[in-house]
């Protein structure tokens, strides 16, 4: 991706003859705004519907290449400036020194100053992506990949989108063959049966696909669960869930979200947001992870907050798609969230014993050589083909269902469900309680016989099975029978 780090250095001046100040050496600070202006700074407002009544951003064009900069940035150029100016005559001294008295120069009101920059940029759309490369605008589309010049477009780039990396087409034959991600994704998907696998292997392409896809069209917008495969109802932690999304934030910008210390309710959790920002990954959340609470995030934009800084509000269509990784599964069985939501359970090839450098004898993108990046770039761009040409294809679930149940319910009453539930016969409820507090005390002082009749109901739920219930006399019961096949 672009470089991040800010640079301070100007690499060509179009102002070689400007000065924004007076013989005496005052600031005037019209002339300093118009500096400014003339350099290709300007405010940018992401939400430009709202602009009259929304903060905008700072940011500098050069060509139609776009970056976002602060404060500092002005200040470091306007010093640089005046000594690049001033060099040979040595007059620098009070220039400076007006220049350091003038604290109000960079404050809010002065910043409304720099003039407003209205800026369309390449987007993808409903039949297209478009990735930039080193070399050009790599533009995909279900059928083919092209590359064209930048000049070609009169629309803006973010610099830090911009991957610093000739891209080359590679057909497919020699991709499958060399590709070491290809193949890590490969493993990332298998199971037993072989044509599971394949069909696991599409799934998982069209979910990376469909992240690598700026476009969103309001109505089919979904997060990408990534979750472990439950081995005997036991979390499988470093099954390579991380590295994937890794990998799309190496051609769409990721911003990380600690899934473990993310506290939902707080002001400025998602800071590390940037304007252009591709993807906002949720990473290694905690089971009790509140799916809904993000759900505007999916529907209407969100609010990137920091502070001592402007609020910015960045609209749905330009906000960042979402990614979850979690050992668990994400609860919620209501249509709202099943519309919401693209779980895929990743395989076990990979765990903390056995990590992908044990296979491929490198780590990834820190050993890779630029054939290597290049090979990387093209499964990735054909993930976004796939997913153009196909759309998000559900995977045949291998744990889900159970690892949902046990994430509602615990591992303990899976078992004692298993054991002591018969099919046709009247279950006395409390009786099934009592005996489950009796097998595990730990539970008698936090289990209500309320949340246990609940959990009776999910098991049968998870069963398939036909769930009655009623009472005889003061006796409830539950009684579970097979599904009519009629």
């Amino acid at each position: 991706m672009g470089d991040n780090n800010t640079n301070y250095q100007v690499t060509a001046n179009p102002l070689d003859s400007f000065v924004f100040w007076s013989g005496k050496g005052k600031i005037i600070p019209h002339l300093l705004y118009v500096f400014f202006s003339k350099l290709g700074i300007g405010r940018y407002f992401p939400d430009d519907t709202k602009w009259k009544n929304s903060e905008s951003i700072i940011v500098k064009i050069v060509g139609n290449v776009v970056s976002e900069v602060n404060v500092a940035y002005l200040i470091e150029i306007a010093k640089n400036h005046i000594v690049e100016m001033t060099e040979e005559s040595g007059e620098s001294g009070p220039i400076l020194d007006s220049f350091h008295r003038s604290t109000s120069l960079f404050g809010d009101k002065n910043l409304k100053l720099l003039p407003i920059l209205r800026l369309d940029f390449i987007s993808d759309d409903k039949d297209t992506g478009y990735f930039f490369f080193r070399n050009g605008v790599v533009k995909a589309t279900a059928e083919e990949i092209t590359i064209d010049s930048y000049d070609e477009y009169d629309e803006y780039v973010w610099e830090s989108s911009i991957v610093d990396l000739d891209f080359t087409f590679i057909d497919d034959a020699e991709l499958i063959h060399n590709d070491t991600f290809l193949s890590f994704m490969t493993d990332l998907t298998k199971v037993e049966d072989e044509e599971k696998s394949e069909k696991r292997f599409i799934s998982l392409s069209t979910a990376v696909g469909y992240l690598l896809h700026r476009f969103k069209d309001g109505t089919s917008t979904k997060a990408i669960i990534l979750m472990d495969v439950y081995v005997n109802g036991m979390p499988n932690g470093g099954s390579g869930k991380t590295l994937l999304m890794t990998a799309v934030g190496k051609i769409r910008n990721l911003a990380i979200i600690d899934g473990k210390k993310y506290d939902q309710k707080e002001w400025f959790g998602l800071s590390s947001v940037e304007l252009d920002t591709g993807v906002v990954l949720f990473d290694d959340v905690k089971q009790e992870f509140n799916f809904e609470l993000i759900f505007p995030l999916m529907s209407t934009g969100l609010f990137r907050r920091r502070k001592y800084e402007n609020h910015v509000f960045i609209p749905h269509e330009k906000a960042p798609k979402i990614a979850i990784t979690t050992n668990y599964a994400i609860n919620g069985s209501s249509n709202s969230f099943k519309r919401r939501m693209f779980e895929f359970e990743v395989s076990t090839t990979y765990s903390a014993d056995y990590t992908p450098r044990d296979k491929y004898g490198k780590n990834f993108f820190d050993d890779w050589s630029n054939e290597e990046w290049n090979y990387f770039y093209n499964t990735m761009i054909k993930c976004l083909q796939l997913f153009l040409s196909d759309g998000l294809i559900e995977s045949e679930p291998i744990n889900i269902r159970l690892t949902k149940l046990v994430n509602t319910t615990c591992e303990e009453f899976f078992e004692f469900a298993n054991h002591k539930i018969v099919l046709n016969n009247q279950l006395n409820k409390k009786e099934l309680y009592l005996d489950f507090v009796g097998d595990y005390p730990e539970f008698k002082t936090q289990l209500r016989q309320r949340t246990f009749t609940n959990w009776l109901r999910s098991w049968g739920e998870f069963k398939k099975l036909k769930v009655t219930e009623g009472h005889t006399g003061s006796v409830r019961y539950v009684l579970y029978s097979e599904q009519s096949s009629t």
